[in-house]
This record gives structure tokens, sequence and C-alpha cells, in this order.
């Protein structure tokens, strides 16, 4: 097909999007960060940074529930404790959104 000036016209597809996910909902990512600060005082500084680093990067790029798998995976560890992972997994779930 050709346009009025006798150019090829272009075949535009339709965009491919990414099925919607329960993700962390940025605009309240200081809140949440707070709150996991709050939630892990009580463990030693490096392993409270990688902790947090990993929940908040796993919530963000992959979902809510491979964050809340994480949680669980390092209670079975023992790095933390069942209060612990219950607190952080009702975090989780209170701070994400369909994205």
């Amino acid at each position: 097909m050709y346009n009025k000036r006798g150019a090829a016209r272009k075949a535009y597809q339709k965009k491919k999007f990414s099925p919607r996910k329960k993700r962390l909902n940025l605009r309240r990512i200081d809140e949440f960060k707070w709150e996991i600060n709050q939630i892990l005082s009580a463990l030693p500084e490096n392993v409270r940074g990688t902790l947090k680093g990993s929940i908040i990067a796993k919530a963000d790029k992959i979902d809510s529930n491979a964050a809340i798998d994480f949680i669980e995976a390092k209670e079975k560890e023992g790095l933390i404790d069942t209060e612990m992972t219950d607190r952080l997994c009702a975090l989780v779930v209170r701070f994400t959104t369909f994205r």
C-alpha cells in the first residue's frame, strides 16, 4: 500500500506488553525500605544488607511471590526466625501492586 505521496506505507505492528504481575510499588519504596530495616534490625549488618537488597530486587524485578519464596528459603536456612518471616511476607504483600 502507498500513501498520498507515493511512498510505501509502513506496516505497524501491535506492541507486545509483558503480562502484568504483582510487583513492588515503587511510589512507596522509601517506606518499604524503612519498614524492612525495622524488621531486620536484630540481624548483623552484613546479613541485613544482603537480605534487604535481595528482597527488594526480587519484589521489584520478578514478582512478589519470588520474594516471598526467597524469604521462606532463608527461614529454612536458619537465617531468620518464623516471626520475622511472617512480618516480612506481610510487608511484601502490603507494598505490592499490579504492574
